[in-house]
């Protein structure tokens, strides 16, 4: 007698398939969560450097004609930041709502305050640092002293701008890991004001 194991092998089939399925589609949402995370990071980059860019060409204040300071002007910064992308939330990063609460960051100091732009809990930070070495940088640029710092054409001054965002994860097994991650870029640039007085 010849015994029957045909429905062995299919039950065992539909077992496998099930398994390997599962994984498959976890390895596959990995993946499109780290090329999510890679795109966000690249409109990030984007939008920091369109900052530090605007931002490495100083104001020069003046009363009666004569220069008082030269400074940066962190709102028009704040203001390149998030419309680097456009003006209506679009891609993968809303970068007019960097914390993801679901509001405009434009009226939320806790994002980035004007009258405190180096906040380090910010979600957007614009430092104007010193120092001959950018990886070594210490100290604030001096902006009322005549010929020095940034009255001396910006020598060895510098303006750093961080962008942290809120990136929710896509992963099934997120929870496992933090529904959420923070990823944080930043830009250095020379200020490149040619003004000495």
């Amino acid at each position: 007698m010849i015994k029957k194991r045909r429905h062995k092998t299919v039950g065992q089939a539909i077992v496998e398939f099930a398994l390997s399925t599962t994984v498959i589609f976890l390895l596959l949402s990995a993946a499109v969560d780290l090329g999510l995370i890679f795109f966000t990071l690249q409109a990030l980059r984007a939008a920091a450097q369109e900052g530090a860019t605007y931002g490495s060409y100083p104001l020069v204040r003046t009363n009666s004609g004569r220069v008082t300071a030269v400074t940066l002007n962190y709102e028009e910064i704040f203001r390149r930041i998030r419309t680097a992308g456009g003006t209506q939330p679009t891609g993968v990063a809303n970068l007019l709502d960097l914390n993801g609460d679901g509001i405009d960051d434009a009226s939320q100091p806790a994002v980035f305050s004007k009258g405190n732009p180096t906040n380090p809990n910010g979600f957007v930070i614009i430092e104007n640092p010193k120092g001959a070495n950018p990886s070594n940088l210490s100290g604030t640029c001096a902006t009322t002293t005549p010929r020095v710092d940034m009255r001396n054409a910006g020598q060895n001054c510098w303006i750093r701008v961080t962008i942290r965002y809120r990136y929710q994860l896509f992963f099934p097994f997120a929870p496992a890991f933090g529904r959420e991650i923070i990823l944080r870029v930043t830009h250095t640039m020379p200020i490149r004001s040619q003004f000495v007085g």
